[in-house]
């Protein structure tokens, strides 16, 4: 019940209150349920364990309550915030009722802290469900989903613009980056293994002074005999978890480290394959330029030989688009157009023919139909 008992105090800021509580704020604060005292909680449970078969009792210090915090993120909690704190202590028991509802207990406690750097909320359940079953057995993985979705639904009612997180593996399918990812990992080992490792710190002095104090002392019952070797082995202990500690530390920062270079690395080489690409979709719509290009010049009559039998292309506009592909497609647009010059020329004698009457009556009448439309 110790558990329980600290964190009652620490909800309602009636036993020590952390260096990080703006003290100033506490009054903002709300108690939106209070929460059940230990006592209360271990009769609940017992009444709800009593509903299930078991082999043995409840032990004296088996846990009592189940307790769960409501946060935001960076980018929720201004808007979470900008409500009135009436609508928010309401969002705060919607979102609370739901959670306990899905894991089929009950909300014995809820206290809006408003006094550290983001809002949020500490809620209590008992440690046992009506049917006996424990709730650390019911919050499995899968089921641990299923409380963000059903958060975000008893959110949306107060504030729709605060929408479920996407999960690591779905920012990864969808195309983010994995140094985007792995974000919340340095975070963390920035500042919790730190944080341990000064705790672990604090706690090597704390027994370097009572071992100094106990050593200091001219005799030494049998007793003190015994808590100087108790002592000792602490401190040894606490020694050894604290290099361990700073080993995890230095081997996740060499791993983080390792992962963004290679994140980088990666970037780079996508950055060089988007780059060729986009030359070659450049390349690629030049060619169909060209093609149409050489196309309109080739039945407008606006590509032909000069009279030193080099390629002329009357047409600026189309010249430049013709430009970039002359080379692959050059020999081509100058064959039709050859083919284009010939069958006019060849049309032209025709017509001579057909005006002077010397060609035979049936090729007179299909030549009406072929000329119509020449200049006669």
């Amino acid at each position: 019940m110790g558990r329980a008992k600290s964190a009652r105090h620490h909800d309602l800021r009636t036993g020590h209150i952390p260096d990080y509580v703006d003290q100033e704020r506490i009054s903002n604060n709300s108690t939106i349920i209070e929460p059940a005292p230990p006592s209360a909680l271990r009769r609940v449970c017992l009444a709800h364990r009593a509903n299930r078969t078991t082999q043995r009792a409840m032990r004296s210090d088996a846990a009592v309550a189940s307790c769960f915090i409501i946060t935001f993120g960076k980018a929720a909690q201004p808007i979470f915030e900008a409500l009135p704190k009436a609508q928010q202590n309401a969002a705060y028991e919607a979102v609370a009722k739901a959670v306990a509802s899905l894991l089929g207990s009950e909300v014995t406690g809820l206290v809006a802290h408003r006094d550290e750097t983001a809002p949020h909320a500490h809620g209590q359940m008992p440690a046992y469900r009506p049917d006996g079953r424990p709730l650390s057995k019911v919050l499995t993985p899968s089921m641990a989903k299923q409380v963000q979705d059903v958060a975000a639904q008893a959110i949306a009612d107060f504030a729709p613009m605060i929408v479920r997180g996407k999960s690591k593996t779905q920012r990864i399918a969808d195309g983010e980056p994995r140094s985007k990812t792995i974000h919340r990992s340095v975070q963390q080992l920035h500042s919790d293994l730190p944080k341990e490792i000064s705790e672990k710190a604090a706690e090597v002095e704390k027994l370097q002074t009572r071992i100094t104090k106990m050593r200091a002392k001219e005799k030494l019952t049998e007793a003190n005999v015994r808590t100087l070797a108790t002592y000792e082995r602490w401190l040894s202990e606490k020694l050894v978890q604290m290099e361990e500690k700073q080993l995890t530390l230095a081997g996740r920062a060499r791993a983080v480290h390792a992962q963004q270079a290679e994140q980088a690395a990666r970037e780079i080489a996508l950055k060089e394959r988007e780059a060729a690409v986009a030359i070659q979709e450049q390349e690629a719509t030049a060619q169909i330029d060209g093609i149409k290009a050489a196309v309109r010049a080739v039945r407008e009559g606006k590509v032909m030989r000069g009279g030193n039998g080099r390629p002329k292309i009357t047409d600026a506009a189309l010249a430049a688009l013709l430009r970039p592909v002359w080379r692959s497609i050059g020999p081509l647009v100058m064959a039709l157009a050859d083919m284009r010059d010939e069958m006019a020329a060849g049309l032209l004698r025709f017509r001579d023919l057909f005006r002077r009457n010397e060609l035979q009556p049936e090729i007179i009448e299909d030549g009406k139909d072929l000329l119509d439309g020449m200049d006669p």
